[in-house]
């Protein structure tokens, strides 16, 4: 309690130092750029202050967002390539639409600019990298889970050797600590954690925004090592009225996408968007008579609606998926046990509502709700898993500016209900948590030099009492390319054990609950430096990051016990993770981008009394991606090579793993896309060195030494695939 009085007093204290100060906020105008004879949008164009380093680049919308300069009237320049420059007056602080000329036409030959896919942006107090479509085109990204190749912060790997099951990982801890957003609303929370990767479609995404460090008070209280957010395509984000794709590899997995977009009149439209995935080819490359991959038939559908006018704008979706998903055994060398199966069908819907209201230039009013139900039934070998969750969340917000534009003030409230059920065999398991909170975040502006976010959220969890989180973020321009941010804050969350760690069941191992874990509560600091750079008149950045986590209480699953076992209990003892990240970015050639990173995570836990290296957690990670397109930009090659740190491996089942740590390793991928008009065309390669890890599979089906957990490396070896995509604008 001292420490959160403490933390009362500071926030106080500095929102009345803050009010003090006089200056000014930096305000913005959006352009919008088209074509003048065709009244195309134009992505990608160049937006400039004269005699200024300020400007920005359109979006898939034809929209640059410019931050004013400070006085006015100032001539800005705008250009596109193939078109020709114009530059324009600005006198007051009001949107503009600008119509470009477009030079003499090349025999119908598509020109367009040059634009960041990947990048940081410079103005959020929160180290926050925002990937947008181009970036997921660099790699055979059908699904979330397929789309942080190419990025050096996020990781996805998988959970076990059989199910197909992935997750997340930020800072080295696991996607369970991450607040997952859709369009800033919660979602992949729960049953949704082990497989809800593979239930978003890449091509339905406009973007991810990727943040290091604890997130708003505005989310959340769940997020303790960052968040995700991720921003679909709608009738007033993406250009295309019509898209339709396909991809396939020669592992016979298919993957096909359609999106409708229609725009009923000016404030009104609606999206179709359909998915379908099936993976039908039984595989076993490696020989020990389990599938490489599950097979998978999975249907997404989704139907969003948007009102957007002067005064009111609305989101409103709703998202259907059904999955099946097989696995196991395809033949056995001993007739006396039975084949090992896996089977997991999975229903789920969702829905939300978002509605914001201005009520003047100062002040506006926001609403969201979220709405879930999800089932899964599910037969791991002897042991059936059937589970089902409802969910609904509801959040009110309330912005104002507070005496100078520079100082914002938002204030909330929200309510969280979950109804979780597990049934695993005769072990019944229920949650209901009902947990109001409120929150408020002042943020104060100023010259775009000075920007801190500072925020406390007040929760009653009905199973864990009331719980009280601040968190604070700022940014210091230190110079005009030199920016350095600091965070620091506290999340909590209920876990949700066997939920959370269903690649567990895929094997021998029996659940013990030492004690039942009923709250994880801990602490976040960070600190990043980014400094951008021109050298031989190219563009460059250079970032250091380092993140530190600790865990005052925590779900511990240890199993380095005792054979065939995972033991669950309370954190008795240390837990923390330190995170460092160098990355380097630069334009070596017209066209050409290289990325180098390199990764260091020490994530460690006290486990059965000693403190240790949490197993299956790289120690390092080396990242190099290239990307280069053709002066014409009709062609693009990309190459990603990441280097693999060693990783503990679990001390149990010794008698078939011999290996304290796992072996270090590369990967290999590269991909060819061809531009045209209306379509785009592309082939590529994945774990192009063809390296399979040995064994990923202990021990046989039903005896003792059974385990599918402890997976380090692809099982799978080299996968070419290939695919194309169609869209009308």
């Amino acid at each position: 309690m001292k420490k959160y009085i403490q933390w009362c007093l500071l926030l106080t204290l500095f929102i009345s130092v803050n009010n003090a100060i006089y200056g000014h906020r930096t305000h913005t105008i959006n352009i919008t750029i088209t074509d003048k004879k065709t009244h195309d949008l134009l992505y990608g164009a160049n937006v400039q202050w004269l005699n200024s380093s300020i400007g920005a680049t359109s979006d898939e919308m034809g929209i640059a967002e410019l931050d004013l300069v400070d006085i006015l009237p100032a001539l800005v320049e705008i250009s596109y390539v193939g078109y020709q420059t114009d530059t324009i007056k600005i006198t007051k602080e009001a949107d503009l639409k600008i119509q470009l000329i477009p030079m003499v036409a090349l025999n119908e030959v598509q020109v367009k600019a040059k634009r960041q896919t990947s990048f940081i942006s410079s103005m959020d107090p929160m180290k926050t990298e925002k990937l947008e479509a181009g970036e997921l085109k660099k790699a055979a990204c059908c699904n979330l889970s397929e789309s942080f190749q190419t990025n050096a912060s996020a990781e996805v790997n998988f959970s076990d050797a059989v199910t197909g099951a992935k997750e997340i990982r930020l800072l080295g801890l696991s996607g369970i600590y991450v607040q997952n957003l859709l369009e800033g609303v919660p979602f992949m929370r729960g049953l949704t954690s082990t497989f809800g990767l593979d239930h978003v479609p890449a091509p339905w995404m406009k973007s991810i925004s990727i943040s290091k460090g604890v997130p708003s008070v505005k989310n959340s209280y769940e997020g303790i090592s960052g968040s995700m957010n991720v921003d679909f395509k709608s009738t007033f984000n993406d250009s295309a009225k019509l898209y339709f794709d396909m991809f396939g590899n020669q592992q016979a997995r298919i993957e096909t996408n359609l999106l409708i977009h229609h725009k009923i009149k000016p404030t009104l439209g609606t999206s179709l968007m359909l998915n379908g995935a099936f993976m039908p080819m039984k595989e076993d490359f490696n020989h020990d008579g389990f599938l490489d991959q599950p097979l998978i038939k999975q249907y997404n559908l989704l139907n969003r609606w948007n009102y957007h006018t002067d005064k009111i704008e609305g989101d409103y979706m709703i998202k259907v998926l059904s999955e099946n998903r097989t696995a196991g055994q395809i033949k056995s060398n001993d007739d006396s046990i039975p084949f090992y199966k896996i089977n997991i069908k999975t229903k789920r819907v969702e829905a939300f509502a978002k509605t914001g209201y201005i009520i003047n230039n100062k002040s506006s009013l926001g609403t969201q709700f979220s709405g879930v139900y999800h089932q899964q039934k599910s037969q791991y070998g002897n042991k059936d898993f059937n589970t089902q969750q409802g969910s609904f969340t509801g959040t009110f917000l309330y912005q104002t500016t507070l005496k100078n534009d520079f100082h914002t003030l938002v204030t909330g409230a929200n309510f969280v209900y979950d109804d979780l059920k597990e049934d695993l065999d005769t072990l019944q398991i229920k949650h209901r948590d009902v947990v109001p909170g409120i929150f408020a975040e002042y943020t104060f502006n100023w010259n775009k030099k000075i920007a801190i976010v500072a925020g406390l959220r007040g929760d009653y969890h009905s199973r864990i009492g009331f719980k009280i989180n601040p968190r604070i973020h700022a940014r210091f321009t230190l110079a005009e390319n030199t920016t350095l941010r600091i965070a620091a804050g506290s999340g909590f969350r209920a876990p949700n054990v066997l939920s959370e760690n269903q690649s567990l069941l895929a094997s021998s191992r029996r659940i013990v609950f030492q004690e039942n874990p009923v709250q994880e509560y801990g602490w976040n600091y960070g600190i990043s430096l980014v400094q951008k750079f021109h050298l031989f008149n190219r563009e460059g950045s250079f970032s250091v990051d380092f993140f530190r986590t600790d865990f005052l209480k925590q779900a511990i699953i240890d199993i380095d016990g005792a054979n065939n076992t995972a033991t669950v209990s309370n954190l008795h003892g240390k837990s923390f993770s330190n995170s460092l990240l160098i990355e380097f970015n630069f334009e070596a050639l017209k066209g050409l981008d290289i990325k180098t990173a390199y990764r260091l995570e020490d994530v460690r836990a006290t486990y059965h009394g000693v403190l240790m290296q949490k197993p299956l957690q790289a120690l390092n990670k080396g990242l190099v991606a290239l990307s280069y397109r053709t002066p014409n930009q009709q062609w693009q090659f990309d190459v990603n090579l990441s280097i693999n740190g060693r990783r503990r491996m679990s001390n149990s089942f010794s008698d078939y793993n011999a290996k304290i740590y796992s072996p270090r390793y590369v990967l290999l991928n590269a991909q060819i896309l061809k531009y045209f008009k209306h379509a785009e065309i592309f082939i590529g390669a994945e774990n192009m060195t063809n390296y399979r890890q040995k064994n990923p599979i202990l021990g046989v089906p039903n005896t003792t030494y059974f385990d599918t957990y402890q997976v380090y490396a692809p099982i799978t070896g080299a996968n070419f695939y290939g695919g194309f995509r169609v869209f009308i604008q």
